[in-house]
């Protein structure tokens, strides 16, 4: 599970990126990371760990930039590369953990999330980027699409599975991360522009919505 999230694969690789992550003192600075986090957002302390990324990964090094996690309401992972610069563990920090506040304050079990939850999840942590540190760090896949064709791909393929929960179906991480006929990392880019006019439109910080339903982001666009 933790692989299909990012975590290396070959072990000879990570013996060398551990070390590299403990020379570089990535682990003070994710530590600090949370501290200014948890004040921002009033959240948990919960327990982060750290592990070298699966660089061969194409994808988690075009798309996630050599970094990726994996987040639960009482747990974080990192999965990271030793050459990342300080702002990159800032950006993963900041997504990551807004997961952990969000999965907090959801009034909903994690159990029970639906596609539409996931996207607004997704949506909320990656604006929480953008809000914190600006564009330059957002996800490449923030500006895969123009506002239409998200639109478009809202409409047609995203909302009539909004109701779609995790384990119903392979179509849940297919329209998620865009896999087979469906367009590149799908769900999260529909998702963070769902937030993205939610909060612009309001005038919203996302230290102000982390207890929202998620029902509320869409209706600016149904």
């Amino acid at each position: 599970h933790l692989q299909a999230h990012g975590m290396f694969r070959f072990w000879p690789d990570a013996l060398q990126t551990m070390a590299s992550l403990e020379k570089n003192d990535i682990f003070q600075a994710v530590e600090q990371e949370e501290r200014i986090l948890q004040m921002r957002w009033n959240g948990p302390d919960v327990p982060i760990f750290i592990l070298p990324v699966d660089e061969r990964n194409r994808k988690i090094r075009v798309e996630f930039g050599s970094k990726s996690g994996l987040a639960f309401s009482d747990k974080l992972f990192l999965f990271l590369s030793a050459d990342l610069p300080r702002s990159s563990i800032s950006a993963i920090m900041t997504h990551e953990y807004n997961h952990v506040c969000r999965l907090e304050n959801m009034p909903k079990e994690e159990k029970k999330m639906t596609l539409l939850d996931t996207i607004i999840l997704e949506g909320i942590a990656e604006y929480a980027v953008f809000e914190r540190l600006g564009e330059a760090e957002t996800a490449a896949w923030t500006s895969y699409y123009s506002e239409k064709q998200l639109r478009h791909f809202q409409d047609r393929f995203v909302k009539p599975h909004f109701e779609l929960r995790r384990h119903d179906s392979r179509l849940f991480s297919n329209i998620l991360f865009g896999k087979g006929h469906y367009p590149d990392m799908l769900g999260y880019a529909v998702g963070y522009s769902i937030v993205k006019k939610y909060l612009s439109a309001r005038n919203l910080k996302v230290a102000d919505i982390l207890s929202f339903p998620s029902e509320d982001f869409i209706k600016l666009s149904l």
